[in-house]
């Protein structure tokens, strides 16, 4: 293989990176945005399927699972409670590999008595064939 070709070579595999990258930051970006929907519609059953099955959360009083998780979000917004409002601020994305990512910035929620919570949040994800899943949450 003469120095043109690999050359080549380089060039064309430099040029894919910034496409998957492209592609996964607006993948993940696109399941944040729909997991803030969701939240605000309060169709909380639809945020099961933003999780992988092995979901965990980290929180400084300790390990969350799934069930747990979805248990905690449902008793947060049921019975007419305020959950607020959610967006997100700040987000960056980070390639892990093909099949992982890291997703860090601020999840923001705003009530109706006009207190907000800004929390930052890193989360790691897995690509599967449903698409990009929350695996892994440090709040």
């Amino acid at each position: 293989m003469n120095a043109v070709s690999r050359i080549l070579i380089l060039v064309v595999c430099l040029s894919v990176f910034p496409v998957a990258m492209a592609d996964t930051e607006g993948e993940i970006t696109a399941a944040l945005d729909y997991y803030a929907e969701m939240w605000n519609e309060r169709d909380f059953e639809a945020l099961r399927g933003y999780y992988d099955p092995d979901f965990v959360l980290v929180t400084s009083a300790g390990m969350v699972s799934l069930q747990q998780r979805l248990d905690d979000i449902k008793a947060l917004g049921g019975s007419g409670k305020d959950a607020g409002e959610m967006s997100y601020a700040g987000v960056a994305v980070r390639a892990l590999g093909d099949n992982h990512a890291l997703a860090y910035g601020e999840v923001l929620l705003k009530f109706r008595d006009g207190s907000s919570i800004d929390n930052p949040f890193s989360t790691v994800y897995v690509r599967t064939p449903f698409g990009w899943k929350a695996v892994l949450t440090h709040q």
